[in-house]
């Protein structure tokens, strides 16, 4: 029985369809059979999925209604860009971007130029998707995720191994909450994140006890 002890990125790329990893989540999901979580996830997989939300939901909000009053007949990506560069925060616009191209792929498919009305149609389908799919997808992984037990060693020496390769202090905390759940396991578990430095941290340790470390890198985008 192949066992996974999941970071929150991946759980969050899941529950986005418009989430440049969802095609890489959904083949994490088929590759294994159980799957854990700790509390550190739980409360970190809350916070995100609050604040992605509903920033999600504000940008196309906001994008539905600059459209109510076009300004020009055929849009493109790069219009949706300037859009987000125009309207959002220094704090949100990594974010927004991140989710612009996926929006595109998904709801307008290849074309470079979209007619207005088939841009405006797209946003109301997005939009109707997040506010009636996020809450069902959420409860969706909540009924798979299986919660490892509390974690009372600090592992002191691999914590400071973790942070010596940049590895931010919430993301050690997760490792480290895997690391001992695959410690005692009756089943090989692997740790998988979709975090560039969360993955070469964990990698490059020898000392943890999980059956591999894999990353964004291993899993098939469709």
């Amino acid at each position: 029985m192949n066992t996974a002890f999941l970071d929150t990125n991946v759980l969050i790329a899941w529950i986005f369809l418009i989430n440049s990893f969802h095609p890489k989540s959904v083949d994490v999901f088929n590759s294994y059979s159980q799957f854990f979580w700790s509390f550190s996830v739980v409360k970190e997989f809350e916070k995100k999925f609050n604040v992605k939300s509903k920033n999600l939901i504000r940008f196309f909000l906001d994008l539905q209604k600059f459209l109510e009053n076009p300004e020009k007949d055929l849009y493109s990506l790069s219009d949706l860009i300037d859009f987000a560069n125009e309207r959002c925060s220094k704090q949100l616009l990594d974010e927004v971007k991140s989710f612009v191209k996926p929006f595109w792929s998904e709801y307008l498919g290849i074309q470079s130029r979209i007619p207005f009305f088939d841009m405006k149609n797209a946003i109301d389908f997005c939009l109707n998707d997040l506010l009636l799919n996020l809450d069902i997808n959420k409860r969706s992984i909540e009924e798979i995720m299986q919660l490892s037990p509390q974690r009372s060693n600090d592992y002191s020496q691999i914590d400071a191994m973790l942070e010596s390769f940049g590895v931010h202090e919430e993301d050690r905390k997760i490792i480290l909450d895997g690391h001992d759940f695959a410690c005692f396991s009756s089943q090989p578990v692997d740790f998988v994140t979709f975090d560039d430095d969360c993955f070469n941290g964990a990698k490059n340790i020898d000392l943890l006890c999980f059956n591999s470390v894999r990353g964004k890198y291993d899993f098939r985008a469709s």
